[in-house]
């Protein structure tokens, strides 16, 4: 049953056909519970997603939507100013860096959310959208949020040798995973663990608060098992890039359509994947070098065969970018965050690419995954090869690399030079933790009357390097 409410803008509640219990199956991952990928139904009545209304209901929707779109628009872009802001994603960075160092930062193990009340949400929260459509979009996000076992163990797999630091932030591979299993130790205690299991739990939760029912849970999203081999490893860097692109996209555009609790805990979901997309993106420009429009076309090209892939497979996929006035919202959110996302590349420099993502995990902060990790010696070989190409840089477009080369080899020569540089003419960066501040603009002009063109890049990146590492509160 359908309601429809011209007044709100379109659909306000539905009833899911009857069908079969709302557990059916669906079993949960070793070591996670139910309650890990659903909720307790309020309603037994369960099916696949009705169709989205065709005809004169759906035409007044979209005009509707296409009426309010530069209001829309301009709440798109203000989240992704405010979310994609320097300093947010410089913070991100950081605390991917304490979490390989072992920090007691609680930020470091998982990003903070702000709280909110579940039971003040409710239909009245979602402007310029039919309600049915943002359930809609919730269910879809919610199939791909499901298997996050599945994709954990796959990162921490396939990306071992690749890069070894951002395995271990993203899961466990497949040693350490069978030594938890063995122990009964968490399935992943990592932070993308821990921040993407909650997100297919809200979802679901977020549904049964607007629709009054609960979804479907039988059709959760499937991945692709991966090897450890470079080729292997490389195309999943950017197959999460992109999955992450997508997602944040695709949240910061709900959230443009909420209000109060509702645009609040959507925006908790968003910001995890910015920061997921955020280290991704930080580590391929570090493996692959600076490499804004091949990066972008990859991204594109992966996005768009993932969503032929979702109209086929997922609840109602047929539906996928059926409204042209919410596919216009999601392609200017996608837009919007790749040039925030490549503005901020540009300021992020090598030296701290290398310090970061070659910052060896303390084997204390692995817990009872200790013996597991002692016993990869054999895998040594393969380590020390893929981090001789890392600090090569072996996979660099040739004239980036050598120019790459040639700047470190400058740094190491004159270290002393510029380490006195630092001290005597930008009072040793002192009061510039933050980017953007005026203590910033100061030694940036400081900086541009200083030495010939490599020593001018040296101190800037020193100058971003600082930034980055000991922004705030060092974590």
């Amino acid at each position: 049953m359908i309601v429809w409410n011209p007044r709100r803008g379109g659909i306000i509640a539905w009833a899911w056909p009857a069908s079969s219990s709302p557990r059916a199956g669906v079993s949960p991952a070793p070591g996670a519970t139910m309650d890990d990928l659903s909720v307790r139904p309020r309603n037994p009545r369960l099916s696949c997603p009705p169709p989205l209304p065709a005809g004169p209901a759906s035409r007044w929707a979209a005009l509707g939507q296409a009426v309010r779109l530069p209001g829309t628009l301009l709440a798109i872009w203000r989240i992704v100013s405010h979310d994609f802001a320097e300093s947010a994603l410089d913070e991100n960075l950081r605390e991917f860096w304490g979490f390989q160092l072992d920090s007691q930062d609680p930020r470091c193990r998982a990003r903070q959310w702000r709280k909110v009340r579940l039971s003040a949400i409710g239909p009245r929260d979602v402007v310029s959208l039919p309600v049915r459509e943002l359930a809609f979009m919730m269910n879809v996000a919610r199939e791909l949020e499901i298997p996050i076992p599945e994709y954990s163990r796959h990162n921490g797999e396939g990306l071992r040798f690749l890069l070894p630091s951002l395995a271990h932030f993203m899961g466990m591979n497949r040693e350490e995973a069978s030594y938890a299993a063995a122990k009964g130790l968490s399935w992943c205690d990592r932070p993308w663990c821990a921040e993407e299991r909650r997100h297919a739990t809200t979802f679901a939760r977020l549904i049964e608060r607007l629709t009054e029912t609960p979804p479907p849970r039988d059709n959760p999203n499937r991945p692709r098992a991966v090897i450890p081999t470079e080729s292997d490893a490389l195309r999943l860097l950017v197959n999460r890039q992109a999955a992450e692109w997508n997602s944040s996209s695709s949240y910061i555009v709900m959230a443009a359509h909420a209000t109060g609790d509702l645009h609040t805990l959507i925006r908790n979901v968003a910001c995890d994947e910015v920061k997921h997309l955020n280290i991704l993106s930080a580590a391929d420009q570090y493996l692959l070098g600076p490499r804004p429009w091949r990066r972008f076309a990859d991204l594109v090209r992966h996005s768009l065969g993932e969503y032929r892939n979702q109209k086929r497979a997922r609840s109602g996929g047929a539906d996928l970018g059926r409204n042209p006035v919410t596919a216009l919202e999601v392609i200017a959110a996608h837009i919007l965050t790749e040039c925030r996302m490549r503005k901020w590349l540009r300021g992020v420099p090598l030296l701290s690419l290398s310090a970061i993502f070659e910052a060896q995990p303390d084997p204390q902060g692995l817990g009872g995954l200790t013996p597991c990790v002692q016993r990869e010696d054999r895998f040594d070989e393969t380590g020390r090869t893929e981090r001789a190409k890392r600090l090569d840089l072996a996979r660099w477009e040739s004239g980036r690399r050598r120019n790459a080369l040639a700047q470190r080899a400058f740094e190491a020569t004159h270290a002393a030079i510029i380490r006195r540089t630092l001290a005597r003419e930008l009072d040793g960066l002192s009061g510039a933790e933050s980017p953007g501040s005026q203590r910033d603009r100061l030694l940036r002009r400081r900086i541009r009357r200083l030495g010939p063109a490599r020593m001018r890049t040296a101190l800037l990146g020193h100058l971003r390097d600082h930034e980055i590492r000991k922004t705030g509160n060092t974590i």
